[in-house]
């Protein structure tokens, strides 16, 4: 009997981690960006960009853009829109984009072109306000662009519950690398993956309010440059489960994992 117990609470953990990388599975279409992308500065992602008021007209859509102060922007707000679709994987050809990003598509993935010829590498904010997206082997850097919000990657906790980002360089940045956004709400997971975040003016990542953080195989180091009490991780006092493994965290001014304490 005991034998048979854990065969199957073998299986059922084989199941629920099938089932949890699923999340991150896009079975969509993959569009290939033209060249426009290189003269634009405010590119949007999303599944609709305009909706119809009456039978007779259709009006652009409005998004909520962060930083708060800046409230609602409509679609021809954005020098750029592209409509995707959830489970759509937007790949980027290997070279410097000049612009900041906003992604309202849920579970979309954002890919360079080509498995060994480097990848794209946007100067520039990447905003994901949306549920399930996927950033893979992407560069986001500095310095700061006017109009830009000074950190690398920016996440909407009001709207995300699970996000990856995997085979990503998130480097000097103004100010954090990973920073999450919002006034309320907490993520539900997570997951960031062979990424290596490095020299960013304030923390590598910060996790305020995750349930859970899994970091693995990242390099996170000299963060902080521009703050002194800048860190490496800083993990919130309520973050319920941490998970890190085959990290390289080091040389960051203020700490490498900081974590608040109740």
């Amino acid at each position: 009997m005991f034998f048979l117990a854990m065969m199957w609470r073998f299986v059922f953990l084989l199941v629920f981690s099938a089932m949890s990388l699923l999340v991150f599975v896009g079975f969509g279409d993959q569009i290939y960006l033209s060249d426009d992308l290189l003269t634009a500065d405010k590119v949007l992602i999303a599944d609709s960009l305009y909706e119809e008021e009456d039978a007779d007209e259709i009006a652009p859509r409005m998004f909520q853009v962060w930083p708060g102060n800046n409230g609602l922007r409509s679609s021809d707000w954005f020098t750029v829109c592209i409509r995707a679709n959830p489970g759509d994987v937007i790949v980027l050809a290997p070279r410097l984009y000049r612009f900041d990003l906003w992604v309202f598509t849920p579970r979309l993935t954002i890919t360079s072109q080509g498995a060994t010829d480097g990848c794209a590498e946007i100067w520039g904010t990447v905003q994901i306000e949306a549920d399930g997206v996927i950033l893979d082997r992407i560069a986001i850097t500095g310095p700061r662009k006017a109009g830009s919000s000074g950190h690398g990657v920016e996440i909407d906790r009001e709207v995300v519950d699970r996000v990856l980002i995997r085979g990503c360089r998130i480097e000097k940045n103004e100010w954090t690398g990973i920073h999450l956004i919002g006034p309320r709400g907490r993520i539900d997971e997570l997951r960031v993956h062979d990424c290596r975040l490095i020299e960013n003016g304030m923390d590598g990542m910060d996790a305020t309010c995750v349930d859970k953080l899994i970091i693995s195989s990242c390099t996170i180091a000299n963060n902080g440059w521009n703050f002194e009490h800048g860190a490496g991780v800083r993990i919130g006092s309520y973050v319920k489960h941490v998970a890190m493994q085959d990290n390289r965290i080091s040389g960051n001014r203020f700490a490498d994992v900081y974590r608040r304490q109740r």
